[in-house]
């Protein structure tokens, strides 16, 4: 986790946006992993604020993906399903197949397939 935010602080400071943001996503994924849920959905709505101001609709998709499952771990399951719908409707356009197993595991935590998700 400490790696992840030098790296957020040293791509700033490049002025490398898209990287800022894919080091803080990765940061709140640490801070997912270990159970504190309100620092990484932080961590999480950053990157997801710096994807969606460069227009970067993949990356975006998967910091709302990983936002809403720290919301979703820390209780707050309806604000987590607005994310999750939200990063399904961001990856309609894309066909290859990371971008079909996501749409599938997002599908499935919002109840639209049946699977083991």
């Amino acid at each position: 986790m400490a790696l992840c935010r030098r790296a957020a602080s040293v791509q700033r400071r490049l002025g490398d946006r898209s990287r800022t943001a894919t080091a803080l996503d990765r940061a709140g994924e640490a801070c997912r992993d270990l159970g504190r849920f309100g620092e990484a959905a932080d961590l999480h709505r950053e990157a997801a604020g710096i994807h969606r101001e460069l227009d970067d609709r993949w990356q975006l998709a998967g910091a709302l993906g990983n936002l809403a499952l720290c919301l979703d771990a820390d209780g707050a399951a309806e604000r987590a399903g607005k994310h999750w719908a939200d990063a399904l409707g961001l990856l309609a356009g894309f066909d290859d197949p990371q971008a079909l197993a996501l749409r599938r595991r997002i599908a499935w935590r919002l109840g639209r397939l049946p699977g083991d998700g």
